[in-house]
């Protein structure tokens, strides 16, 4: 009886609590429950309208940027040579924040005071015109809140103070640096035809013909066109990491080192060029630096010297030999007053299948995994330095590559001579030798040699 009584109250309380979840919980509005209240905006902006932005900094400084044109410029403070650029992604930064800002709150519609709130005077106060709109429309933003995750916050024509996100005061105390263009020196980078490093009394020039680099100074060899476009790269995205001085001349180039500058880096295009100074150390990882189309002194990173301060070696084509072993398709090779001549070409009955064989001085198919061998260790050969006289005697082997199209192939001819242990790539058309792998040269000679004698 008790069971059955235990039982049936269980059914009622079970009947209650479906209830309950159909009558309540399963009616409720899921909008009304899970949404979060929208929040409102600060200011009523059409995108891309706000042309003129001042703010005064929570140091009193005032940094102005204005727009013509499509074209931000910094107008106060007063740059040296007037109106100059402004930095593009920062100022965009502070548009977007002003045009997207919301109330996270409101704290008091019309208070009595509201110096508690940092706002008497204001901290920070950003100021901004719309294009079309006579009056400025005025941001203040005061202290944080005693959590730290807002700001007090309110508009000059206004009397409430609401909350804004504490992470918009970076944001928006922005400095006149900050919003200042920072680009260290200006050029347009694809037409670049020409670099000068001027290293104290080392001068290091190029050229560009085509597509190719070479050097005019301090030799003709031929550049290293993607350790050149580094060299590009690193000029044309050099930032500005300080102001020094507004003026060079009234502050002394001395202070600066940049009366006699490490480097000057001069990079030519057509009949235009711009040109890097670099001085003194700032700090561990700074130096004075100066465009001298430009009155500013201004920090640079360490790491921009470094790399105009690299030697001519470093910007050197390191490969000997410009084909590959898939490119190849025709070698001569003098050794010991001998030359072998090697080709690919058909055995008989293939209609596809290209194999190598030696054609002079007698012909035969050639083992092919052995000459591939060959082919990739001379291909891999690299400078491992340079030296400005080349051997003159030694072992010596003679390699003239054909490569690209069998039709119209190009070619190159290169010396290798070992005297001791040292082996000597003497490139045509190059100044002195490369210096390379003496176990590599012996292993290709080896290869060689079993290539030649086999019957």
């Amino acid at each position: 009886m008790r069971s059955g009584r235990s039982f049936l109250l269980m059914l009622v309380v079970a009947a209650g609590l479906g209830g309950y979840i159909y009558f309540v919980e399963m009616k409720r509005d899921p909008v009304t429950d899970t949404a979060t209240p929208a929040r409102e905006k600060v200011f009523t902006i059409e995108a891309g309208t706000i042309e003129d932005v001042e703010i005064t900094t929570a140091t009193s400084q005032i940094v102005r940027v204005s727009r013509k044109d499509a074209v931000w410029s910094l107008v106060a403070p007063e740059a040296p040579l007037g109106i100059e650029e402004a930095d593009t992604v920062e100022v965009t930064t502070v548009i977007s924040s002003l045009e997207s800002l919301e109330r996270v709150k409101v704290i008091d519609e019309n208070p009595a005071t509201v110096a508690p709130f940092g706002l008497a005077p204001a901290r920070i106060k950003v100021a901004f015109k719309t294009a079309g709109d006579a009056p400025q429309k005025v941001l203040l933003i005061g202290n944080k809140t005693p959590t730290g995750g807002d700001l007090y916050a309110k508009l000059d024509n206004a009397p409430g103070v609401f909350l804004i996100g504490a992470f918009l005061e970076d944001t928006f105390n922005r400095k006149p640096f900050d919003l200042r263009d920072k680009t260290a020196l200006k050029f347009t980078r694809e037409a670049v035809d020409s670099i000068t490093l001027a290293q104290g009394t080392t001068r290091v020039t190029l050229a560009k013909t085509g597509t190719d680099w070479r050097f005019t100074g301090p030799n003709g060899a031929r550049a290293d066109a993607a350790a050149v476009d580094a060299l590009i790269g690193q000029l044309a995205q050099a930032r500005m990491t300080s102001i020094a001085a507004a003026d060079a001349a009234s502050a002394k180039p001395a202070e600066y080192g940049l009366d006699k500058p490490q480097v000057v880096a001069t990079i030519g295009a057509g009949s235009t060029k711009a040109e890097l100074a670099i001085g003194k150390k700032e700090d561990d990882t700074h130096f004075f630096a100066r465009d001298l189309s430009r009155p500013l002194v201004f920090g640079v990173d360490k790491a921009l010297l470094d790399e105009l301060l690299k030697k001519a070696d470093d910007f050197r084509v390191k490969d000997v030999f410009a084909y590959r072993s898939f490119t190849a398709n025709g070698m001569d090779v003098a050794s010991s007053g001998q030359t072998y001549t090697f080709a690919k070409k058909k055995a008989e009955g293939e209609t596809s299948l290209e194999k190598w064989w030696q054609t002079v001085p007698a012909s035969k198919e050639l083992e092919s995994a052995k000459f591939d061998d060959f082919l990739m260790t001379i291909s891999n050969l690299r400078a491992e330095s340079f030296v400005a006289a080349a051997h003159t005697g030694g072992e010596t082997i003679t390699i003239t590559a054909r490569f690209g199209d069998a039709a119209a192939p190009q070619t190159e001819t290169v010396t290798l001579r070992k005297v001791g242990t040292v082996v000597h790539a003497i490139r045509a058309g190059e100044p002195g030798a490369a210096v390379v792998s003496t176990a590599d040269f012996d292993r290709a000679l080896v290869l060689f040699k079993e290539l030649t004698s086999a019957k």
